[in-house]
C-alpha cells in the first residue's frame, strides 16, 4: 500500500491554557483581534480555551478548558 496523505503544513498553537501565543500569531501574520473573532465562532474567548491551533490549510481547532 503506497498511500500518501496530503501535507497540510505545520500546526501552530495560538492559545495554550488560556494564554495567547503572540509569537505564533506573528508567524502567521495575524493579530489578537483576528484570534478573538476566530475563537468567538466556538462561543468562547481565548482565555476560556485550553488550546487553539491552526493548521497549514487555515483550519482552526479549539478546545474549551474543563469547568471546575
Amino acid at each position: 500500500m503506497n498511500i500518501k496523505g496530503e501535507y497540510s503544513g505545520l500546526p501552530y498553537d495560538l492559545v495554550i491554557d488560556g494564554i495567547i501565543q503572540e509569537d505564533n500569531l506573528h508567524k502567521i501574520s495575524k493579530d489578537k483581534e483576528w484570534l478573538k473573532k476566530q475563537v468567538k465562532k466556538f462561543n468562547m474567548k481565548p482565555e476560556e480555551a485550553l488550546v487553539v491551533t491552526i493548521n497549514g490549510k487555515g483550519e482552526i481547532f479549539c478546545q474549551r478548558k474543563e469547568s471546575k
